[in-house]
């Protein structure tokens, strides 16, 4: 079970475990101001001990910025070598001079201070007044009145515990409200990450909404206009243009059901696999640029990817054919799609001119910044690579979860 003090320092940055902390350099002080009064009575002393003494409360201050100080935050083997060094060192003092009792105003608190159980300090406690008795008594010789200072001690004693005992109390009373506290911080700030991310949803299904009603409805009109125009059509590059128009519109169609339908990959809801989108992805670009692509599917270990990783990689190969097709001058390129070890990743690279050093940090244009964006909030990795002349090459590597024995693609090459 945790002490008092391990619950008080776990409660937080407002806590009571900070505040013991900072409490440090006080009794550090403390003990220095007691330590600078000994020596001023010790200096106005006539006694002819008061080398002994004065060497004993030296130890103790030795002993005191060896090992307390270092111990004293967590008050491990070199606090309770300390208390051993005090008790002694300071029954010696008392010995050789019995004006320096008041020392047991800061060697009572220290043996509280610097332990972690009522029981350590309880302990300590009584180890100190035995030997300020012993070293009084000592101290005052024959004519002391041994009586009246083991009453003393035994009083000293019961305050100190029972205020001890009542500061622990308090400490591990404040420590469970810290930590109650800062539940109710967590708790509070998990209502508000839920608040916003209700507020996310409803904004999400909102332009959900918003392009069912706009993108997808023009969509269709498009691919209703090219279907009539090709009817009537009578030349055959017209009637081939038509058919690209209305393959682009459906492909715009599917990408924007693919919105409202919550991240559903394109082409997955015929094709079943992301490879098969992926192929009629390399179809279209082929059929509309000329380039010729092919697809690779392989993988020793396939798994099923979440849709969301589905939407990453299937995005991030639209992104870098569309560059392929715009900017690499490419005659041929190739899509690889593999799941292996724990990783699913998606390789698209180009026979084309390459890319320029600028180019591969994706400090120009929003295509390369945004494919990066998406994929390393999916927790992956994109890299590029490339020289002008000699073709790009774009990796990325997204981890899975082995939790489904299903083909990641279907598998086959295509």
């Amino acid at each position: 079970m945790p002490t008092p003090r391990e619950r008080w320092s776990t409660a937080g940055p407002q806590s009571a475990g900070s505040w013991w902390v900072r409490s440090v350099p006080g009794w550090h002080g403390a003990f220095g101001l007691f330590v600078a009064i000994a020596a001023v009575v010790l200096l106005a002393s006539r006694d002819p001990d008061r080398g002994a003494a004065g060497l004993a409360v030296g130890l103790v201050t030795v002993a005191y910025a060896a090992l307390a100080v270092p111990g004293a935050r967590r008050r491990d083997w070199r606090a309770r070598a300390y208390l051993a060094v005090a008790v002694l060192g300071f029954g010696a003092a008392y010995a050789a001079d019995p004006q320096l009792s008041f020392l047991l105003f800061i060697a009572f608190p220290q043996t509280w201070f610097l332990t972690d159980t009522r029981r350590e300090g309880v302990v300590w406690t009584v180890a100190t007044a035995a030997a300020g008795l012993v070293g009084m008594s000592a101290g005052y010789g024959p004519t002391a009145a041994t009586m009246d200072i083991a009453v003393s001690m035994l009083v000293s004693v019961g305050f100190t515990c029972v205020l001890g005992v009542w500061i622990s109390f308090v400490v591990e009373q404040s420590a469970e409200r810290a930590q109650l506290i800062a539940e109710l911080e967590d708790t509070r700030a998990e209502l508000a990450a839920a608040h916003h991310e209700a507020g996310v949803a409803a904004e999400r299904s909102r332009m959900a909404a918003d392009i069912h009603d706009t993108l997808a409805q023009g969509f269709t009109g498009i691919v209703l206009l090219a279907q009539s125009a090709a009817a009537v059509a009578r030349e055959e590059p017209t009637r081939r243009a038509l058919g690209l128009i209305e393959g682009a519109a459906r492909s715009g169609l599917a990408e924007a059901r693919t919105l409202v339908a919550a991240m559903s990959p394109v082409g997955l809801e015929d094709a079943g696999t992301l490879g098969e989108a992926l192929r009629r992805l390399a179809e279209r670009v082929s059929r509309e640029s000329g380039v010729r692509v092919d697809v690779v599917v392989s993988g020793r270990d396939p798994v099923t990817l979440p849709k969301a990783q589905q939407v990453v990689l299937l995005r991030a190969a639209q992104e870098a054919l569309a560059n392929v097709r715009k900017h690499a001058g490419a005659g041929r390129a190739q899509v690889v799609l593999s799941s292996e070890d724990g990783t699913a990743s998606l390789e698209v690279r180009d026979d084309g001119v390459g890319l320029a050093v600028a180019d591969l940090t994706g400090g120009t244009g929003f295509g390369l910044a945004g494919m990066r964006r998406r994929v390393e909030e999916a927790g992956g990795v994109l890299e590029v690579a490339g020289e002008p002349g000699v073709g790009t090459r774009v990796r990325i590597a997204l981890p899975t979860s082995p939790t489904d024995t299903a083909d990641l693609v279907g598998g086959g090459a295509g």
